[in-house]
């Protein structure tokens, strides 16, 4: 299970919750995975935290993000300020890796839908390590691009039957964070400090 540290998965986010990181404001139906939501003036914001709280942040109630978004070109404009600690992330006690990052991901979780692997992507290729300043991160919707992996880290190219299933029926997109082995096992920083601004996200 290479994508997250404990076997919790992503439809099940928003009902029980991972915990909060502090300080979170959203509009436009963003979410973190506690299932917090403020509105307010910009996309969404969160402070940092001690210990690794922040894991997803989603969108699963914007229509012109969701459905068939097979082909399109999803990226996330985003800034990281004033961090002057270092990036944690959750676990790994055995695995080896970078610092915290951030990626692209979208699932496909119909009312109804049992549990698979290919339900939930990844982008590897759209990836940052996380530090302050800000980036834009892309990603092509096609499986054959070698972009995207599923929950167990196998590359959508070996299954693009399963791939384009669920990019035809997205049900929630987003950025996922963690480190290491894993695309979603929480990061933080050592000291709490530091902010991170979802400016623009398109799908």
């Amino acid at each position: 299970m290479r994508r997250f540290l404990v076997g919790l998965i992503a439809a099940a986010v928003a009902t029980i919750g991972f915990g909060g990181a502090g300080a979170f404001a959203s509009s436009d139906h963003w979410q973190l995975a506690s299932g917090s939501a403020q509105e307010s003036g910009g996309v969404a914001a969160f402070s940092f935290a001690v210990p690794d709280k922040v894991r997803l942040l989603f969108n699963s109630k914007d229509a012109a993000m969701l459905g068939n978004q097979s082909e399109s070109a999803m990226s996330a404009t985003f800034t990281v300020a004033d961090v002057t600690g270092t990036f944690t992330y959750g676990g790994e006690p055995s695995c080896g890796g970078t610092t915290g990052n951030v990626r692209l991901y979208f699932e496909s979780i119909p009312p109804g839908t049992q549990f698979a692997f290919t339900n939930y992507w990844w982008a590897d290729a759209a990836s940052y390590s996380l530090a302050n300043g800000t980036v834009t991160i892309s990603a092509i919707v096609d499986p054959t691009l070698g972009q995207w992996s599923d929950w167990n880290g196998q590359p959508s190219s070996g299954n693009t039957t399963a791939f384009n299933a669920a990019a035809t029926n997205v049900t929630a997109v987003g950025l996922s964070f963690g480190g290491g082995c894993f695309f979603e096992n929480g990061v933080g920083t050592t000291d709490g400090s530091g902010s991170f601004t979802l400016s623009d996200f398109a799908s």
